[in-house]
């Protein structure tokens, strides 16, 4: 048998090796010496270092079960969702966890062409492994990705940006202990980043982003001797007139077009926060995620406000949403919202919607926010609050008709009425979970369910509905992917047929991927089994 090394041309053989993952390329090198010196020299199949899919399969007997503290200095002020997080990820088939010199020989074979390094819960991985990164000068990285890591100094991660941040367009740094001094480094030195997570970084304040009018606060923010740190301003005056941000339109330096900003579980990011990303990137971010965080109700007014100072105009509903109709004048650009489980009881001067007023505030209403986001597609506004009420959602779904996905769950205020409102005014939407409110019923239900058509995922848990909704679901959604009703007490067996086969036979059999019913006293197990033999192969079922 020949040898495809040597008889084949090496552009041929390259594009064979590089669909291939890294472990088995390294695998290919014991081979043989030709094998090896030219898998060695081709520093393009390098490129890509992703231990976020480096998984091992081995006996069950090797699982890991990552208890809170095993592995993390820092597991004392890691939020019990980030623990669940990793253990989700380390239950999964045993992964090696990768060490420092296994990192310097990968960097090393890639040297320049390395472009994407994706080292996710790599717990044994330190600053002397990155520090390789440095050494072997890895200036082209475009997605930089650490998820999970305590050995890891802001040092590092500065001198990592300052040497390739010029080509950074993906950075990711959740539950690394990152600063305000990071963010700083990363809007100076990486112009071209257009995706940012900072999720789980509880040392981040407002203070990471400049202030939009070109000033800096003197107030130090201090806390108690339990976290035993102080707020570090960042953006002095001297940086400040480098940055070309509203403030100061001459500058040098201009700030990275973010796309997508997402800052889940940072415990002081706030309102002002919120109105200083969109003073910065309003005109071009998409996306942003404060869920858990300290921003409030007030953060949507903040939204409005920065919008209005730095020239963005308001726009009618029926200028944004209808087939063809693109704003003209200058809107805002984001497409999703989530602000999930935020601090909803803050004092908010919103009109008409009863909620608590504020002197010390500029009075606003939910359709002013609207049109002044035309473009906005998705929003997660649920959680346990108080503010959140059918007239809210009214409002927000008549300036948002082109609403896709809406995650309303824990609303305790909201009734059918918001339902009716949504199968109404948002009739293309595509997601949306309204799981946990007490008082939806088959009413509300059914009505929007038999509007909204095209959706393909519906989490309708721990409601009182009926077999009633399940059987109009699996008569009128035939593009339902998703579909979660645990813990419905009133649905049986015979609902849960229903949505599979529908009255016509079709249902939703033949396109779910996902479907819960546990904790439904009603439903029994060979229930389970019979969707089970229906379902596609691939398909998730939740054990009852």
């Amino acid at each position: 048998m020949h040898d495809l090394v040597a008889t084949l041309p090496s552009n041929v053989v390259i594009d064979i090796f590089r669909k291939l993952p890294l472990d088995n390329i390294a695998r290919c090198m014991l081979v043989s010496k030709l094998w090896f010196y030219s898998i060695a020299r081709w520093n393009v199949l390098w490129s890509t270092v992703d231990r976020s899919t480096w998984l091992y399969a081995q006996p069950e007997q090797h699982h890991l079960n990552v208890q809170p503290g095993a592995f993390f200095d820092f597991a004392d002020v890691l939020s019990i969702d980030m623990l669940t997080e990793l253990n989700g990820f380390m239950r999964q088939p045993y992964k090696r966890l990768l060490r420092d010199q296994e990192l310097w020989s990968m960097v090393r074979q890639a040297g320049p062409a390395l472009k994407r390094l994706a080292l996710d819960f790599e717990l044994k991985i330190t600053e002397t492994g990155l520090h390789a990164l440095l050494h072997f000068g890895c200036v082209n990285i475009r997605h930089l990705d650490i998820r999970a890591n305590g050995n890891i100094c802001t040092s590092t991660i500065n001198a990592i940006i300052a040497q390739a941040g010029l080509h950074l367009e993906t950075v990711v740094l959740v539950a690394v202990g990152v600063g305000n001094a990071v963010v700083k480094q990363l809007l100076l030195h990486a112009p071209g980043l257009k995706n940012l997570d900072l999720s789980y970084s509880l040392d981040l304040t407002f203070d990471a982003f400049p202030p939009i009018d070109g000033t800096e606060h003197d107030q130090q923010i201090t806390y108690d001797d339990a976290t035993k740190w102080e707020s570090d301003i960042v953006w002095d005056s001297d940086s400040l007139g480098l940055v070309r941000h509203p403030g100061n339109p001459n500058g040098q330096i201009a700030l990275p077009k973010l796309e997508e900003l997402q800052l889940r579980q940072c415990c002081e990011i706030d309102d002002t926060a919120v109105s200083r990303i969109v003073s910065i990137f309003g005109g071009s971010l998409r996306s942003l995620d404060v869920r858990k965080t300290h921003v409030s109700i007030q953060g949507l007014q903040e939204i409005l406000c920065s919008a209005r100072q730095c020239g963005f105009k308001a726009v009618e509903p029926v200028q944004s949403n209808l087939p063809g109709n693109k704003p003209t004048c200058a809107t805002l650009a984001l497409q999703q919202l989530k602000m999930q489980n935020v601090d909803f009881i803050s004092n908010a001067n919103v009109f008409d919607v009863g909620m608590a007023r504020n002197p010390n505030l500029a009075p606003w209403t939910v359709p002013e926010f609207t049109r002044m986001t035309p473009h906005l597609t998705s929003i997660h506004i649920g959680g346990h609050n108080s503010y959140i009420t059918d007239y809210f959602v009214d409002q927000l779904a008549q300036g948002l008709r082109g609403l896709l996905r809406i995650n309303i769950l824990e609303c305790e205020l909201l009734s059918d009425r918001a339902l009716a409102s949504l199968a109404i005014f948002c009739p293309k939407l595509e997601a949306a979970d309204i799981s946990k409110c007490s008082r939806f019923s088959d009413m509300g239900v059914v009505e929007l369910v038999q509007s909204c058509r095209g959706l393909k995922y519906l989490d309708i848990s721990r409601l009182a509905v009926t077999d009633n909704s399940l059987t109009v679901i699996g008569n009128t959604q035939r593009e339902l992917e998703v579909l979660l009703m645990s813990g419905c007490p009133r649905i049986t067996s015979a609902g849960v047929m229903a949505v599979m086969e529908g009255s016509d036979g079709l249902g939703c059999q033949f396109t779910l991927r996902r479907l819960a019913f546990n904790d439904c006293a009603n439903v029994d197990k060979d229930t389970y089994e019979w969707c089970k033999r229906r379902l596609n192969p691939d398909a998730q079922l939740a054990q009852v």
